[in-house]
């Protein structure tokens, strides 16, 4: 069962590979005469020790990066007004949770824009599967990814804090393509849950 876009953003996530196509209402990573969406990524991964470490988002760059990444950073935080806001910290700490921060250049159809996406994951055994899973309801992402084998589960959520106008405009026109490959799709409260086996 494929995941039927109907929102802007949920054609971003998962981020999209660096090339992907839109072939009979699909976006698919193989080449087509359909439209092409390149994808130019820049992200972060702050772990659990970056967070304890660090008393800000800023203090978390300066740890990790150097020279033009380090400045090309600050440059989307003081932009796009990224952080590492409260909840971020108390799921990443209590959930031991991995965050990517993705700052994503787009050019769809020949329109250029700019996303920004979160994205948290967790692993963990069954026993704590319901506990994880509504903290990471509670973030209210847009897309909650579920891939559960036992005795294992992984959880990735999904949000998208950020899409340039013009970029959104033209995604606008995209809307009702599928997207990636659920084994079964819930809809709560406005987040979209892809369960995966």
């Amino acid at each position: 069962m494929r995941l039927i876009t109907k929102r802007v953003e949920e054609l971003l996530v998962p981020p999209l590979p660096e090339y992907s196509y839109i072939c009979d209402g699909e976006i698919k990573q193989s080449e087509c005469k359909g439209s092409m969406i390149f994808r130019d990524p820049d992200y972060i991964l702050i772990t659990p020790q970056d967070v304890l470490e660090s008393f800000s988002f800023s203090s978390i760059l300066s740890r990790k990066l150097r020279g033009r990444k380090l400045k090309r950073w600050e440059n989307y935080v003081s932009k796009y007004q990224i952080e590492i806001e409260n909840l971020d910290t108390r799921i990443i700490l209590r959930e031991n949770v991995i965050l990517t921060i993705y700052v994503d250049g787009l050019s769809v159809c020949g329109v250029d824009g700019e996303t920004v996406i979160k994205e948290y994951r967790v692993v963990g055994t069954n026993k704590n599967f319901d506990e994880e899973l509504d903290s990471l309801k509670n973030i209210k992402p847009t897309l909650l990814v579920v891939n559960q084998r036992d005795p294992w589960f992984m959880l990735t959520a999904y949000r998208v804090l950020y899409i340039t106008s013009e970029l959104r405009k033209e995604l606008g026109r995209l809307v009702g393509v599928s997207r990636i490959e659920c084994d079964k799709i819930k809809n709560e409260d406005n987040i979209i849950i892809c369960y995966i086996r």
